[in-house]
């Protein structure tokens, strides 16, 4: 089932008021632009896609949305997390920070192929005292000609722009 097609059943679900809770969920989407017509170079589309092809984050409990997954899509399943071999889980205070930029700014978020052990290698790992992303440990890496603070998220390595002003120190 694509993306899209699991997003228009979740609003269903979530908008029928016979179920007794609701699935929050999000999906991280890329805003791009593209001629109508690419040979005349006229008129302008906007294509929003998901980021990641089948990527999307469901609020709850591990076992709660495990269960919900199982009775409604058994065919699917959690992302386990690379370095704990366990479904992956992020904390509220780390995703809404998270779900805010990706809302307001989403170009300033990549989602990196690599794992974070690639970007850790002859760096110090520093901890965000600043801004909305504080308490976030990462590492300072230059990408594209620019300094992004890598960190891992639910075994994946993502990269935040706009960073450089913010303070660090380093983590222990």
């Amino acid at each position: 089932m694509a993306v899209k097609s699991f997003q228009k059943w979740l609003e269903a679900y979530n908008a029928d008021n016979t179920h007794p809770t609701k699935q929050p969920f999000f999906i991280h989407q890329a805003t791009s632009y593209a001629y109508k017509n690419a040979e005349t170079q006229r008129g302008v589309k906007k294509i929003v896609k998901p980021t990641i092809s089948g990527l999307v984050f469901l609020q709850g409990t591990v076992k709660s949305i495990q269960k919900f997954l199982s009775q409604h899509f058994p065919q699917y399943h959690l992302v386990n997390d690379r370095c704990h071999g366990r479904p992956a889980s992020i904390r509220d205070t780390i995703m809404q920070p998270f779900m805010n930029l990706l809302k307001a700014h989403p170009e300033q978020v990549t989602l990196l192929n690599a794992p974070i052990e690639k970007f850790a290698k002859d760096h110090v790992k520093l901890r965000v005292l600043t801004g909305p992303f504080k308490d976030y440990e990462g590492y300072i890496i230059r990408i594209d000609r620019n300094r992004q603070l890598v960190f891992d998220f639910a075994g994946r390595a993502v990269a935040l722009r706009g960073v450089h002003q913010e303070d660090f120190e380093v983590a222990e």
